[in-house]
């Protein structure tokens, strides 16, 4: 059943489960997440961290940690997922091991908004993705986004396929060749492309490699 979110989520969030009936808890993120971030980006291993953040990074940093937490939910939405079964007494995991981010940045381009998802490794392939998706797609719906933008390193061929497969708008960063984004419509959250959506975010937070079944784009210098 489709989850019915009541946007914009509280800041208590919402209760829900994943797929394999872990309960877990969704909330917007918030200017005191910078411990349970900094916990997360350590608990994913160096290749998600690589194909999320576009370098090889062993930390956040205080000023990144800052930039992603203290935010005003207008123009940059963003939401943690806590898995509250793990709270402990390690920093930032007192409620709970953060397990994911997703967020929504509206970009200088109108009616376009930047989409992301991090998924910590041991929760991957579990449905946190399609969650995150729901949250993002009926999101950008309701603010009025009309195209959903991804950003993606030449080197992930699991997203140049799909993108390829969906025929989602090709722009080139002519700042960074080895970085390729791509445009895909949105209409509203309850239409098809929520589903090719999710799949793109399935792969990012899977961090595979190779979907099957899909054609790699041209890459035009």
């Amino acid at each position: 059943m489709k989850l019915q979110w009541e946007l914009p989520l509280s800041a208590e969030g919402i209760d829900t489960e994943l797929a394999d009936g872990t309960p877990v808890k969704i909330r917007p993120i918030s200017a005191d997440d910078g411990p349970a971030l900094d916990a997360s980006f350590k608990r994913m291993s160096p290749r998600s961290r690589y194909l999320r953040f576009f370098t090889i990074r062993d930390e956040l940093g205080a000023v990144m940690l800052e930039n992603f937490t203290d935010i005003d939910h207008t123009l940059h939405r963003a939401w943690v997922v806590i898995d509250p079964a793990t709270a402990g007494d390690a920093p930032g995991e007192e409620q709970g091991i953060g397990i994911a981010v997703a967020r929504l940045i509206e970009t200088s381009t109108p009616g376009v908004a930047e989409a992301s998802l991090a998924v910590i490794d041991e929760y991957q392939q579990r449905g946190v993705g399609r969650l995150l998706l729901d949250l993002l797609t009926s999101t950008a719906s309701i603010a009025g986004f009309e195209k959903l933008r991804f950003e993606t390193l030449w080197e992930n061929r699991g997203m140049r396929r799909l993108l390829g497969k969906l025929e989602a708008e090709h722009n080139k960063d002519l700042s960074d060749p080895t970085v390729l984004i791509y445009d895909l419509p949105i209409e509203t959250a309850e239409d098809d492309t929520v589903g090719a959506l999710y799949e793109i975010l399935r792969w990012i937070a899977a961090s595979q490699d190779d979907p099957p079944g899909s054609k790699v784009p041209e890459h035009n210098d």
